[in-house]
């Protein structure tokens, strides 16, 4: 992310794109100045920093996805490359698990659950929400490329990618899978085929209500968090399933605390202010606070979180395609861990898809520009 400013020596690389560059560089101004100003006692300048360099490399990435020559065909072509990658290093961690061999990359050990591997992430649920994603916008893609190819269809053609994904989303046993997985089925619901959906959707419906407890201990914590989260209640959901309320519990806490006649409300808490802040997020050893979606606006007021936001809808929602208000929402989920890489993995998927299989110009339209790229667009 330090170097990815070297972007800017290829000619055609130096516009300034207004939907990407101004909302990313009012979040690191404020990210910067907020604390430095209000709450000079909070600086750290390697966690400010550090999310500075994620909104410099997302904006060099945008010039490279511009300036680059895509194509939905190549970009499903790429992400098959990814997903075969992930399947082939969980393959041979899980063969070192069996044969008692040292597990090849291995972050982080389950003793309840061997078969919990991380395959090229940090975790495995990173796993699931990494390949959750690839595969929803392979499926979009594909349904742009080949509208009238469907869902059976696809399976038997391209059925290599479709096993290596199934086997690294559930061989697992990570309990996100079973959220995610679904969300790669959602291109090929239409209204055509709505006979077969419907009925399908009402029975796994209530399947998963129904099914006998104690059978599976993921669908248990599924189903159990499902209820809870229902409710909004932080002890419930606590109750339900510590693991799931680490990921929830710390948004609705956040949301609760905002007081907009607080001028901290506006000027933000100062750097990390949610982990002093806030209670102990659930599952978290060294008993910090977290304010999930809401820890930039917390820590660093309500404008920097407000223009971090507008950034998200503006990469992720697509006029007349109803999917990409789940894409937002995947992605503003996301956002609550800003100064990791899922988010940024969305985003910067869901940019690549916006631009280039849905033809969105505007997404990266420069300032001023690019006359070579005007003269190919002229030609065509």
């Amino acid at each position: 992310m330090t170097i990815s400013p070297l972007v800017l020596m290829l000619r055609r690389a130096r516009v300034f794109i207004p939907r990407i560059d101004i909302p990313l560089c009012l979040v690191c101004m404020f990210v910067i100045t907020f604390p430095v100003i209000f709450h000079p006692a909070t600086v750290r300048w390697i966690t400010m920093l550090f999310t500075c360099a994620c909104c410099v490399y997302f904006m060099m990435l945008a010039r490279l996805v511009r300036i680059a020559d895509l194509s939905p065909a190549l970009i499903c072509r790429l992400i098959k490359t990814i997903i075969y990658a992930f399947a082939a290093v969980l393959i041979v961690q899980q063969i070192c698990l069996v044969c008692g061999l040292p597990i090849f990359n291995e972050a982080k050990v389950y003793p309840m659950a061997p078969f919990k591997l991380n395959s090229l992430t940090a975790e495995p649920s990173h796993t699931s929400v990494t390949l959750g994603a690839l595969m929803y916008f392979y499926t979009q893609t594909r349904r742009i490329e080949a509208p009238d190819t469907g869902l059976w269809r696809e399976l038997r053609e391209h059925w290599p990618v479709w096993a290596c994904w199934f086997w690294c989303m559930f061989s697992p046993v990570n309990a996100s899978a079973y959220m995610l997985a679904p969300l790669s089925l959602l291109p090929y619901v239409t209204l055509r085929n709505s006979p077969y959906w419907i009925p399908a959707g009402i029975a796994a419906v209530i399947l998963f209500l129904t099914f006998p407890y104690g059978v599976s201990w993921t669908a248990d914590r599924l189903r159990k968090t499902t209820i809870a989260v229902t409710t909004l209640d932080d002890r419930i959901i606590l109750e339900a399933d510590s693991s799931a309320a680490s990921r929830i519990v710390p948004t609705l806490r956040g949301a609760k605390a905002i007081d907009m006649t607080d001028k901290e409300t506006w000027t933000g808490y100062g750097t990390d202010a949610d982990q002093r802040d806030m209670l102990p997020r659930p599952c978290d050893e060294s008993l910090k606070g977290f304010a999930g979606i809401f820890s930039m606006f917390h820590n660093y007021g309500a404008p920097c979180a407000l223009a971090f936001w507008w950034l998200i809808a503006t990469v992720t929602l697509i006029r007349n395609r109803w999917l990409s208000l789940l894409t937002f929402a995947f992605a503003m989920q996301m956002s609550a861990e800003h100064n990791m890489q899922l988010v940024w993995v969305i985003l910067a998927f869901s940019m690549v898809f916006k631009h280039v299989a849905c033809r969105s110009e505007s997404l990266l339209k420069p300032l001023t520009p690019d006359r070579e790229i005007s003269r190919k667009e002229n030609a065509r």
